[in-house]
């Protein structure tokens, strides 16, 4: 009632031909107020409680209230005692209309409709005692990506609180000191805080990372995390079924399935990340552009010919001995060649984006080497004998990444191999990925079976499995000379894959299929640190299968995910 007579005072020392100007002026003063809440709290004491409005506004709000409702800035004080209940009890609305209004009069105040704060103005920590409003601000300039107004200049408000924080038209205004322009880095970024936040919620946990440092590095510990869950308990579809992958049997006959039979397809695909130069070694790189992981660092001073233990000469990567250094020279000779070769193609054909020809690397190269002990081409036709050896001058890549892929499309599993596609280190994946009997395939189908068969004969986990190889390779890929292959891996041999007219019920050349979508994120990761990659890669895994569940539910094929 206090509130609606102080309204109506308001209006009756208003003249009566200005009753319209007056009217229009409260909606606004309202209408921009509300949407400045935050900002009004900032600069109040502490002891203001945050749930009433305060008393008096600041007078660089004071300065804008009164230039964008046109009302005089003696009257702004009468406007905000009569209305403030009205503006705090209400939510923001009109803001989109008001843009230009406060492009106009309010960013010379620090003013914008779209001030990124914090969700609460007191400290969120249990155990912290301070229940008074946060004191400690600091506000810096941003950019607001919108899909309606496009990029918005305005700030962003960080709280502090005794060393924890709470953290949050087309042209820049001329003195705003960052551009428009969205470069890799704010995708990556907003990729990646997008993912853990999404992660996070499905957990009801909350994304906490550090306030100050390296931007680059402020969510390291979230990805690791992240990293390391997924490695110990796979994707979200590990458990996936539908009926395009798994087929239940009514043994019975009385409509309740007894048996199923699941089929999986394994296949690698040559993409990778730079890792240390020591076969198969895990760890990663400080920087991408080294050669060698911490712990092998000091391989840095030893001779890059392999077999060769010697100390570097100074800045080369050889040793000094002469036909070492003269493989070095021509490895550097043949490095600046296929440089030279690129930019000419690059001048050639304009239209071919610079990314899309990447710098050639290798990280082992072999030489061949006369009895004078000069560097000889492979194209040389000399009957006199040749020595080879062998360098490694470049960074090394991890080899693969083998997948796990249902006949329906789902991406079950993904691993990196760093030294090669081994049969052995196929055989820990699937062990591992499936030792859970539940979800553990009927079939699994791998193009490199008839050796893996011949391996785990004897192990009593693959006692039940089918392992054949996919129909394409079989027919094309497999000699016929080889019995073992012939009698143990050919798909003709499963009655169980086979539908009626002998068709395949599933489809086996799905790995290949995937590797083809999947290969088309090499440009893209190539570069990334070991973190990076695995996130990225995961993440586009993730958002992949989530698409695909919707189009099997579509399709009628009953997706779904066996019990834990």
């Amino acid at each position: 009632m206090d509130n609606q007579n102080q309204l109506l005072q308001l209006l009756q020392c208003t003249d009566p031909s200005g009753l319209k100007n007056s009217l229009a002026a409260i909606f606004r003063f309202v209408s921009l107020a509300t949407s400045l809440k935050n900002d009004i709290l900032l600069v109040q004491l502490g002891d203001q409680d945050v749930s009433q409005p305060p008393a008096n506004l600041s007078p660089s709000l004071s300065c804008f209230l009164s230039a964008s409702c046109d009302i005089s800035m003696d009257d702004v004080p009468t406007f905000w005692c009569a209305l403030k209940h009205v503006v705090w009890n209400e939510d923001c609305f009109g803001v989109n209309d008001h843009l230009p209004t406060f492009s106009r009069y309010g960013h010379k105040h620090g003013i914008t409709p779209y001030t990124l704060y914090p969700p609460s103005q007191t400290c969120t920590t249990p155990s912290c005692s301070n229940l008074r409003k946060l004191m400690t601000a600091n506000q810096r300039p941003a950019v607001l990506y919108t899909l309606a107004q496009g990029p918005i200049a305005t700030y962003s408000v960080d709280l502090k609180c005794e060393g924890t924080s709470l953290s949050n038209c087309a042209c820049p205004p001329p003195d705003f000191p960052f551009g428009f322009e969205v470069t890799g880095d704010h995708v990556w970024s907003g990729i990646v805080q997008l993912s853990l936040i999404e992660d996070l919620g499905l957990r009801a946990e909350t994304l906490a990372v550090c306030h100050g440092g390296d931007h680059k590095d402020r969510f390291t510990k979230a990805i690791r995390a992240r990293n390391l869950r997924i490695q110990m308990y796979g994707q979200e579809e590990l458990r996936h079924y539908c009926s395009k992958c798994t087929i239940l049997y009514d043994d019975d006959g009385n409509g309740v399935p007894t048996s199923k039979l699941s089929v999986v397809v394994t296949d690698g695909v040559t993409v990778g990340h730079p890792c240390c130069g020591v076969h198969n070694c895990h760890d990663p790189l400080l920087n991408n552009r080294d050669r060698f992981c911490l712990k092998h660092l000091p391989l840095v001073n030893t001779c890059a010919i392999i077999g060769c233990n010697r100390v570097v000469a100074p800045s080369m990567k050889t040793c000094f001995t002469p036909t070492h250094q003269a493989v070095e020279k021509a490895y550097t000779e043949r490095g600046q060649a296929r440089f030279q070769l690129q930019e000419r193609l690059q001048r050639t054909f304009v239209a071919t984006p610079p990314d899309s020809i990447p710098e050639e690397e290798y990280s082992e190269e072999e030489f061949q080497v006369d009895t004078q002990g000069e560097i000889v081409s492979e194209a040389t036709t000399s009957q006199q004998p040749m020595a080879r050896l062998r360098a490694q001058f470049g960074r090394k890549r991890t080899h693969n990444e083998q997948l796990i892929v249902s006949p329906c499309g789902m991406i079950l599993a993904r691993e990196t191999f760093f030294g090669a596609e081994g049969v052995a280190s196929v055989i820990e994946m699937i062990k591992r990925v499936f030792r859970n009997e539940t979800i553990k395939p009927g079939h699994i189908f791998y193009d490199n079976n008839c050796t893996l068969s011949y391996m785990v004969r004897d192990d009593p986990y693959f006692q039940n499995v089918g392992l054949s190889v996919d129909v394409f390779h079989f027919k094309c890929k497999h000699s016929e000379e080889d019995r073992w292959c012939q009698e143990h891996c050919n798909p003709a041999f499963f009655d169980e894959l086979k539908g009626e007219g002998n068709t395949w019920l599933f489809n086996s050349s799905i790995a290949e299929q995937t590797n083809v979508w999947f290969g088309g994120y090499h440009s893209i990761c190539r570069e990334m640190t070991a973190d990076r990659y695995a996130f990225f890669l995961d993440e586009m895994i993730i958002q992949k299968n989530r698409l695909l569940k919707v189009k099997l539910a579509s399709q009628q094929r009953s997706p779904g995910n066996w019990p834990l």
